[in-house]
């Protein structure tokens, strides 16, 4: 009794003391130089679904003699760029496309499967590669994706695309820095995937914002994309974390129905103590009202105008697919057309092919369709192709283009497809193969020199067919020749090994007979052999016989010598 005494008063001081250490935490962290920021946004799209945006963004400016010392920045991921001289970082995993036609124009676009550009401060190409090679796989086992196969056979270096930031550290001679992008299209996103991420917060998914979230919803929905950014400043560094989501609107709402508990799946919205500002901004849909004030629990939320849920108007539209037929050629097209009816769109297209898809650049063709009439378009002054090399460089084209107001411009170019060794398929090789999405920097206002007017976009991933052993052969091999020995095996077995017999099928009256008959003859033959015994017996002398015969002879022989 005395020993749970004593061990419940230390559990207790345990608890105070943790409890102390957190609040001191969160003051130390409240008037420290790093900076936690939340935000939701959720608004209604043209289609009727309901679009949610999650954002985390972190400020921490570390100081130079101890850069690996802080309490809100992640120490896993810090120390992972830290040791591969990463200066800024783009990771994404997505499930989905984004359709620009039924909802608009996108906040942040990124392409379906995982996708991961990285900027390294190296000396030289080989360090840079060696910085990829360990990033893609430590970020492997931090996120739960299959980034280690990405490696300088499966990834690129742009010459014009993919600019770092404008804030980014500036590096010091002899170091320059080198860009490193990979894609992997057939990437899933599952729980695995989203449980890692939100252990990055501060928070976690307890506290803030990210406690709206419930796997069994994000997963249940259109659209849903989770990205990682890092940027390495002047002073310190500043990461941030985003979760888009497309989200079915609920049938027939009820007045009294939330955002939380209706569309996310959550009862409640708890706020995050190491939060310095936890802004939500909600555009009310007619006839519904997305969350409750009273379920913010005390949290501030702001007034904003109720709009009707109409998206800007479109200023650009992709679409990339695949021509021709057979397994031996194909045919990528890839439509860009200028919505906007006053201003030219200044184009950089970026197309990476895997290096058993060859492009045959001298088959590339361009024109433009202007009120039904096809002009072609005029060269660039951007155009880099660097091809690729079977099993250890992918091909990379870059493109620059000027699309006329309210004009489509069409790509066109033969390519072949190559073949692969058996052990180089995937699983599941019918399935065909997946070609990573089209790349496109518009910008808005045809002056390069503003990044703030530069919109991304990407273009769907094509799935296609290439030639395709017959890997089940083996296994129908397999299974007819186990099935042929089973077969023999059997009767020859029984033939070499067994006598045969011939066996004579009776009637029930037969049997009756046989059995009588051998009944009678077994009778007769024993009365043979008893008449056979006696007769042997009866022709064989007696004893007495035999004395007597014995004693006449000695009597003559007496008398004869006498």
């Amino acid at each position: 009794m005395m020993l749970q005494r004593k061990m419940g008063k230390v559990v207790v001081c345990i608890f105070v003391l943790q409890l102390f250490h957190s609040c001191l935490m969160t003051v130390h962290a409240r008037d420290s130089n790093e900076v936690f920021k939340e935000s939701l946004w959720v608004r209604s799209l043209p289609s009727g679904h309901v679009y949610a945006n999650m954002e985390f963004v972190i400020t921490d400016l570390i100081s130079s003699h101890n850069p690996d010392h802080s309490r809100l920045f992640p120490r896993a991921l810090l120390e992972i760029l830290n040791a591969h001289n990463v200066h800024e970082l783009h990771y994404s995993l997505t499930q989905g496309y984004w359709r620009l036609q039924s909802w608009g124009e996108v906040d942040s676009s990124a392409p379906t499967g995982a996708q991961i550009s990285a900027w390294f401060a190296s000396s030289n190409e080989t360090e840079a590669d060696h910085n990829w090679k360990g990033l893609t796989s430590r970020l492997s086992g931090l996120t739960c994706a299959s980034l280690n196969f990405l490696d300088k056979a499966t990834s690129v270096e742009p010459m014009h695309a993919y600019r770092p930031h404008a804030n980014i550290r500036r590096v010091k001679a002899p170091e320059k820095l080198f860009v490193r992008v990979g894609h992997l299209p057939r990437e899933n996103y599952c729980t695995e995937n989203l449980t890692p991420w939100t252990k990055l917060l501060p928070c976690g998914i307890m506290r803030g914002i990210s406690s709206l979230l419930r796997s069994k919803q994000v997963f249940n929905t259109h659209y849903h994309s989770a990205a990682i950014e890092f940027y390495r400043l002047e002073k310190g560094v500043k990461l941030k974390l985003s979760l888009a989501l497309v989200l079915d609107r609920p049938r027939n709402p009820r007045p009294q129905d939330n955002f939380a508990r209706t569309v996310l799946g959550s009862l409640a919205l708890f706020p995050c103590h190491l939060a310095k500002e936890t802004n939500i901004r909600i555009w009310n849909v007619t006839g519904w009202s997305l969350i409750n004030p009273e379920d913010i629990n005390g949290l501030k939320v702001m007034d904003i105008p109720t709009v009707d849920g109409a998206s800007k108007n479109l200023i650009f539209t992709p679409m990339k697919y695949m021509g021709g037929y057979g397994q031996e050629y194909g045919e990528v097209i890839v439509e860009m057309t200028n919505h906007v009816k006053d201003k030219f769109l200044n184009v950089l297209y970026v197309e990476v092919l895997p290096w058993y898809i060859r492009p045959y650049l001298h088959t590339l063709r361009m024109e433009v369709t202007h009120d039904g009439h096809k002009l072609p378009v005029p060269a660039g002054d951007i155009f880099h192709y660097t091809p690729g090399q079977d099993r250890k460089l992918m091909h990379k084209l870059e493109l620059d283009v000027s699309i006329p107001p309210k004009s489509t411009v069409t790509a066109k170019f033969m390519v072949e497809k190559g073949h692969l060794k058996w052990d180089e398929y995937p699983p599941d090789a019918n399935h065909g193969f997946y070609l990573p999405a089209a790349r496109f920097e518009v910008n808005v206002t045809g002056d390069g020199s503003s990044k703030s007017n530069t919109h991304i976009y990407y273009s769907r991933i094509l799935l296609i067919n290439l030639s395709t052993p017959d890997f089940s052969m083996p296994y129908n091999v397999i299974c007819l020749t186990c099935t042929v020995v089973a077969l023999a095996f059997g009767p020859i077995h029984n033939i070499t090994t067994k006598r045969l017999q011939l066996n004579v099928v009776v009637s029930r009256k037969d049997a009756l007979k046989r059995f009588w008959a051998k009944l009678s003859r077994k009778k007769v033959e024993d009365a043979v052999q008893d008449e056979n015994v006696q007769e042997e017996t009866s022709s064989l002398p007696t004893a007495t016989e035999e004395v007597n015969n014995s004693e006449s002879e000695n009597i003559k022989e007496r008398l004869r010598g006498k």
